[in-house]
């Protein structure tokens, strides 16, 4: 009797998950999306664009390679896949700093362009400039995506 427990405690189970609704062993093949999330575009100090969207995170560096026109090398052009968890954390990080008043850049400022955050949606595209605050903060949360390719 021992042993026939044994055997049937799994199968009981498994006819338990199913009859829930649960299928072990499958995931489900469906995307799962955020309809009507908004696009992100974010430019560093240096001028290097990076596009965030629900399902990729594509990386526009200001030259691919060793120039003469005093631009650094920043790297080469990358399109990530990204899980909807990552874009999560890159579009938290985004919404921050549109709802933060940014400071003006200092007198000082030595960056090839003004770095800018565009947030795009079906309905409007609104735009402001950064901070160096802002693009620290924005660097910490994106560049790390970056060092795994």
């Amino acid at each position: 009797m021992h042993r026939f427990s044994k055997l049937i405690a799994p199968v009981f189970l498994t006819l338990l998950l199913v009859s829930c609704g649960a299928t072990p062993g499958f995931t489900s093949s469906q995307d799962t999306t955020l309809p009507n999330a908004p696009d992100y575009t974010y430019i560093d100090t240096k001028g290097n664009v990076y596009s965030i969207s629900t399902k990729k995170l594509i990386y526009d560096p200001v030259s691919e390679d060793n120039t003469i026109d005093g631009l650094d090398d920043e790297g080469r052009h990358l399109e990530l896949n990204i899980a909807l968890n990552d874009y999560a954390k890159m579009a938290a990080a985004c919404e921050q700093q549109l709802t933060t008043p940014q400071k003006e850049l200092p007198a000082n400022y030595t960056g090839y362009v003004i770095p800018t955050l565009t947030r795009k949606t079906a309905e409007e595209t609104e735009q402001i400039d950064l901070s160096i605050k802002a693009v620290d903060e924005l660097d910490y949360i994106i560049k790390p995506f970056l060092k795994d390719e």
